[in-house]
């Protein structure tokens, strides 16, 4: 599967998102580390399944999420509606593309899109001036437990002073045992 960068994997998180999109899933919110709240950001976790996890991510209008890594977590971010991405440095799903109508249905033209963002991948979003939302679709590494993606966040800075208190995990356990190719 190629993502939005022109990026190539076959691996079994690629694996796992292909199952969970065509599965047409049902939500199953685990009872524990299931809602995450920041400033400007909140997401439910709609599936969990250890070491896999998929969360739907909601911002709020505007919002900037900074640059920062992931380094217990590879991912794919499902673009849904509203929210531009970046990724080393590149903007790898446009706000025009995010927010403009696809011409046969009432979806946006990048519904569906998917980034890969694997835990070294330096990423930021914005959100649209109504609000933004996307899956992100993980696989959590090193032996550390699925919570919220916001809570293993590496970078210079955070979504706000109740994201910063929140970040569990902030350094990759052993690089020798990450599983990503």
């Amino acid at each position: 599967m190629k993502d939005g960068t022109g990026r190539e994997f076959d691996d079994d998180l690629t694996t796992f998102l292909e199952w969970y999109l065509d599965a047409g899933q049902r939500i199953n919110t685990p009872l524990e580390n299931s809602i995450h709240f920041v400033e400007n950001l909140t997401s439910l976790c709609i599936y969990r399944h250890e070491p896999w996890q998929v969360e739907l991510v909601t911002v709020k209008p505007n919002a900037y999420i900074p640059p920062h890594t992931h380094p217990n977590v590879d991912s794919y971010e499902v673009a849904l509606r509203g929210v531009e991405f970046n990724s080393n440095g590149s903007t790898t799903l446009p706000m025009w593309f995010a927010n403009k109508k696809a011409p046969d249905c009432n979806l946006s033209l990048a519904h569906y899109n998917v980034v890969r963002v694997t835990p070294d991948d330096e990423h930021s979003a914005q959100a649209g001036p109504t609000g933004g939302c996307f899956l992100s679709v993980q696989h959590w590494l090193n032996g550390v437990k699925p919570t919220a993606v916001g809570m293993d966040w590496k970078g210079g800075s955070c979504m706000g002073e109740s994201h910063d208190n929140q970040i569990t995990s902030t350094e990759k356990a052993n690089d020798s045992q990450t599983t990503t190719r």
